[in-house]
């Protein structure tokens, strides 16, 4: 047996031997160890029945144990091994220096796991894409850094948020995210905020995708980068619904091509503006490969919106005991998650239920939306989209667009109305 392996049983033994001295440690303690870091069979189990006995509220000592678990003590070594336990063990004041030895031993060796199963898919070149491989290794790499080795930042945080705030009173405009243009909408938000998961609904052909693609282009104008991941629309329906937006000119003379020499001018003058949109319409795409290429594109060239059209189109493998609603729940948590990690906007589009169509008072609500439970749960905000002329052609109020900001977490709701056209799919 190696030095290390000595080393790290050691360890183990020392501080489950300080649990039996000092009871007192496992509610301070041993609740946040997880089994799995100790390397020893008889270890890991005695490190179980501990925190069950903590979770059944039974202090532990060697007459609850033997009483609780006394069929099951060859598991552990016999109450003899237990009693070696306790000669070996450290005081309190150690115990978390060896606890953060032991869970870093434990993290040093699944990297070790991890670099050697990845050093022959970096090799193999039929493995698939090196940018692909790599952003998998990153994602398995980040999760297994142990929280408990994160050093404690909560002094060092709360004087950058009052210092943040400091800045803030000097100028104002440090408080806003990313802005508009549209001037309800920004008052309401005060910018779409980094780190959110906002959630567009809307029934078809009211005009979510347009939505989207406004708030691209504006959001691009102003120099920021945005990635779209549009799961129904191709690249070249993208380029028709954004050229049309820019130029004026009406999308179906762009998709039939009756255009003149002036008009493809006109188209030209705006293309720059599109390309640097990064679009993306792969089909059958998981919240995986979405969040991989986020972290990627963060990487290499700044990432600051992501719009998904739409959410119930995002692919996610069942687990066990999964509901209805499950699996878009998990696709909104990674998505949200993502969005944190990159320091970025996240904007999904999705639908809304047909029940919609059929009562009297047709604007959405945020129960309408398809895996509305899932959504609401998680989505920071949520915006609910109505066109009165789709369903009234005597309506009051043609050409408008009434946006719904339903839920702000973090600030007020309200309803915005803006102009919409759409021969060229503007919205003012």
């Amino acid at each position: 047996m190696n030095s290390d392996l000595l080393n790290t049983e050691l360890l183990e033994i020392e501080i489950l031997g300080a649990f039996f001295l000092d009871p007192s440690l496992v509610s301070e303690i041993a609740v946040t160890i997880q089994p799995g870091v100790f390397t020893q069979p008889w270890h890991r189990n005695l490190m179980k029945m501990i925190q069950e006995l903590h979770r059944q509220g039974r202090e532990l000592s060697f007459t609850t144990f033997a009483t609780v678990f006394g069929k099951h003590l060859e598991k552990v070594g016999g109450l003899d091994y237990l009693t070696k336990l306790t000669q070996a063990a450290v005081t309190a004041g150690r115990i978390e220096k060896n606890v953060r030895e032991l869970i870093e031993a434990d993290a040093r060796r699944k990297a070790m796991v991890l670099v050697e199963e990845y050093k022959g898919k970096f090799g193999d070149i039929s493995a698939g894409s090196f940018e692909g491989i790599l952003d998998e290794f990153e994602q398995r790499a980040l999760d297994i850094r142990p929280k408990a080795l994160q050093e404690d930042t909560r002094m060092d945080d709360i004087i950058s948020w009052y210092e943040d705030l400091i800045l803030k009173t000097q100028d104002p405009n440090r408080a806003l995210g990313l802005m508009t243009g549209w001037e309800g909408i920004d008052r309401l938000t005060l910018g779409f905020q980094r780190k959110n998961l906002i959630v567009v609904g809307a029934r078809t052909s009211i005009g979510k995708s347009a939505f989207a693609n406004e708030i691209e282009l504006r959001v691009t104008k102003r120099g920021f980068k945005v990635a779209s991941f549009s799961l129904e629309m191709s690249k070249e329906q993208k380029y028709n619904r954004a050229l049309s937006n820019l130029s004026g000119i009406s999308m179906q003379a762009i998709r039939s091509g009756n255009l003149t020499p002036g008009h493809l001018d006109m188209i030209s003058q705006h293309m720059d503006l599109v390309r640097r949109i990064h679009i993306d319409d792969s089909r059958s795409v998981t919240a995986d490969y979405i969040c991989s290429e986020m972290r990627r594109l963060k990487r290499q060239d700044g990432l600051d919106l992501v719009i998904v059209d739409y959410l119930q189109e995002v692919l996610e493998e069942a687990a066990a005991n999964d509901n209805s609603g499950s699996g878009l729940h998990r696709v909104c948590q990674k998505l949200r998650k993502a969005a944190m990690d990159c320091d970025c906007v996240m904007i999904g589009l999705s639908q809304v239920k047909q029940e919609v169509d059929i009562r009297q008072n047709k604007r959405p609500f945020i129960s309408d939306l398809s895996g509305s439970a899932a959504i609401g749960a998680v989505a920071d905000d949520i915006i609910l989209l109505y066109r009165d002329e789709y369903y009234n052609l005597d309506t009051p109020d043609p050409g408008v667009m009434e946006v719904n900001l339903a839920k702000q977490r973090n600030g007020p709701t309200g309803l915005v109305k803006l102009g919409f056209k759409k021969e060229t799919q503007q919205i003012a």
